[in-house]
């Protein structure tokens, strides 16, 4: 046999590595005062009876208006994801005079038929999902992947994971907090099951933002 030919089938590659690069980041946290939960449930299906503050969508849903982080008996609220925004805006050593939350509304699913189809939220860098109350049977929140080209190719797969899936949603309890890029798909898929006697499930969305310059790759930009 060759030689050369020979030293070819005994060549072995050293020092594999796995970078992942351009990766979409999904932060994750929860709040386990279960009484803090209780409450903040109490407050959102208060809100609920006042049809000033949302909108009632049949026997389905109730979706509150977007002014939450205003309200004074949110306050608390907007202060922890706020300061979980702003830790973010650190993780990615953005420069900026101040992060804000643009917005804050709660959503209320009274039946396994509630269902949000995955988008996105425009004219802000983060978003999040606090999942206030996630009874027996309801789904978490779903997330999609943001490259339309990734999935030109989408061929079957042994074992579904994150880095091969066009369709994730993690394992979803009460008081899990989600925030990502605001341009990440994320939706709610129907239930299949009941939710139980009195029981919704029961969400709050927010976003944020950042005031300060940009400079870099484009015309400068000043944020207000």
């Amino acid at each position: 046999m060759n030689m050369s030919l020979v030293s070819l089938m005994l060549l072995q590659l050293e020092d594999h590595k796995v970078e992942a690069l351009f990766p979409t980041l999904l932060f994750s946290a929860k709040i386990t005062d279960k009484k803090y939960l209780e409450d903040l449930r109490k407050k959102i299906l208060q809100m609920t009876k006042d049809s000033s503050k949302g909108t009632q969508i049949g026997d389905i849903a109730w979706i509150s208006h977007d002014n939450m982080h205003e309200m004074e008996e949110f306050q608390d609220l907007h202060d922890l994801l706020l300061r979980e925004s702003v830790q973010i805006f650190k993780y990615y050593s953005i420069v900026c005079d101040s992060v804000y939350l643009t917005s804050m509304w709660a959503n209320v699913g009274y039946k396994p038929e509630y269902c949000h189809q995955n988008h996105i939220h425009p004219n802000s860098m983060f978003s999040g999902v606090l999942h206030v109350d996630i009874p027996p049977n309801a789904n978490g929140t779903q997330f999609g992947d943001p490259r339309p080209a990734a999935r030109v190719f989408d061929p079957d797969v042994g074992k579904m994971a994150a880095h091969n899936s066009g369709l994730v949603q993690p394992q979803t309890e009460s008081g899990m907090l989600y925030m990502f890029p605001s341009y990440l798909p994320h939706g709610v898929q129907p239930s299949y099951k009941s939710f139980g006697k009195k029981n919704q499930r029961i969400t709050v969305s927010f976003n944020s933002m950042m005031t300060g310059k940009m400079t870099t790759r484009t015309a400068p930009l000043t944020l207000k």
